[in-house]
C-alpha cells in the first residue's frame, strides 16, 4: 500500500451486538474520509498504552481535521477487538476492527512475521488517511514497538 492506492477491498470484521460484520473498507470510506490506524496486536503494551490513547484523546481534533471516522485495526481476531474497545470504550466516530487472518494486512503488502517471537504474522504498525477509498497519506513505522510517524500528534499534524 502506498500514496495513491485504493484500498485493497478484502473484508475486515468487527464484533456487533454479537453478530460478526464483514467490513469493506473502500465501501466504507466511500465519500468520507477515514484515518486508518493498523496495530500489531490488541492488548499488546505499545497498542494500549503509546498508540490508541493518542486516537482516544484526539478524536475530536481529528474531526476539526476533517477526518469523519477513525479506524483502529488490529492483527486479532474479531472477539479480542471486541473486548479491546469495550475496555477502552472509543467515542462514537472510533471504530475498532479485526484482520484476524491477516488477509487485509497480506493485500496491502504489509504484513510482519513475528514468527520467531511466538507472535505469527502480524499487520505493520502504520497510519493512513484515507478519501472516498483512496490513500493520501502512509506513515508506516520501522520499528513495530515504537510509536513515531503513525502516533496521533504525527498525524495531526500531517494532516
Amino acid at each position: 500500500m502506498k500514496i495513491g492506492d485504493k484500498l485493497p477491498t478484502v473484508p475486515v470484521q468487527r464484533l456487533v451486538d454479537g453478530d460478526v460484520q464483514q467490513i469493506n473498507l473502500v465501501e466504507f470510506s466511500a465519500g468520507k474520509t477515514i484515518l486508518l490506524v493498523a496495530v500489531p496486536g490488541a492488548f499488546t503494551p505499545t497498542c494500549s498504552d503509546d498508540h490508541v490513547p493518542g486516537y482516544l484523546s484526539n478524536i475530536e481534533a481529528f474531526r476539526d481535521q476533517g477526518v469523519d471516522e477513525v479506524v483502529i485495526l488490529a492483527a486479532s481476531d474479531f472477539f479480542v477487538v471486541k473486548a479491546w474497545a469495550d475496555q477502552l470504550q472509543p467515542e462514537p466516530h472510533l471504530h475498532f476492527m479485526a484482520d484476524g487472518s491477516q488477509t487485509f494486512a497480506a493485500a496491502a503488502g504489509q504484513t510482519l512475521d513475528l514468527t520467531d517471537h511466538g507472535l505469527g504474522v502480524r499487520t505493520q504498525r502504520y497510519a493512513a488517511l484515507v478519501r472516498d477509498g483512496i490513500v493520501e497519506r502512509f506513515s508506516v513505522e520501522s520499528d513495530p514497538t515504537a510509536v513515531s510517524i503513525s502516533g496521533a500528534t504525527e498525524m495531526l499534524q500531517t494532516i
